[in-house]
């Protein structure tokens, strides 16, 4: 006899964690969409009334993901490090965790925070307040930076096409383009299509626009350009 219910003596006992780590596994495979409480309990070899045990609902098990995947970004010591090097650390940590795991942005926004992300949040803040920051522009850098790391993570990955499609695109813009009419737009497509038109090392675009933003809080503190004088 096979089947999710043979030799049930055989398999690991199942348990929250071990549920969330299955999730994970799914949603990285097969996305968001291909992750129900039915694939999942069959991934696992239990009936899906087993799961809910453990989890009260699929947003209970979503937040849970949400939370096992924020415990691989490693959190800088506000106390410890440089504010503008710990800051920076912490959004390219975060970046890579959310390109290892491509559905997680869209959902995280409206799925309550547990105990991991909450630390990653409150370091972002520490980790401001310890380079001086503090009324509205503590606020205000705390959303620059973080709305970078969602904003520039979604569009790296919706812009992440197959050979064929990209193939296409340029093709349709030799054939369409006006480049009498947009002369600025037709070269800013070719540094996407020929890497040795711009001359020089080609800076990482996650951390280059990171370090504008780092740049521009570190100037604003000392101008003071949250002034309702201004």
């Amino acid at each position: 006899m096979s089947g999710p219910s043979a030799n049930t003596s055989t398999r690991a006992p199942l348990n929250k964690d071990r549920i969330l780590h299955a999730g994970v596994v799914l949603a990285d495979e097969q996305g968001i969409a291909g992750l129900s409480m039915r694939r999942l309990a069959a991934h696992l070899g239990f009936e899906v009334m087993s799961l809910y045990n453990h989890v009260a609902n699929k947003r209970d098990l979503l937040e849970g993901m949400l939370d096992l995947i924020a415990s691989e970004v490693d959190l800088p010591d506000p106390e410890g490090v440089d504010w503008k090097d710990g800051l920076r650390r912490l959004a390219v940590a975060q970046h890579q965790m959310l390109l290892r795991h491509r559905w997680a942005g869209p959902i995280s926004t409206d799925h309550f925070p547990g105990a991991h992300r909450w630390k990653i949040l409150e370091t972002t803040l520490r980790l401001l307040a310890a380079g001086g920051f503090d009324g509205h522009l503590r606020d205000l850098g705390y959303h620059a930076i973080t709305l970078h790391i969602s904003g520039f993570t979604a569009q790296q990955i919706a812009y992440d096409f197959d050979d064929d499609y990209i193939g296409e695109m340029f093709a349709r813009v030799d054939r369409e383009l006006d480049v009498d009419v947009y002369p600025l737009m037709a070269d800013h497509i070719r540094y996407h299509r020929d890497p040795d038109h711009t001359p020089g090392e080609r800076p990482d675009e996650f951390r280059y626009v990171l370090d504008l933003i780092l740049d521009g809080l570190d100037r604003a503190r000392t101008a003071d350009v949250t002034s309702p004088a201004r």
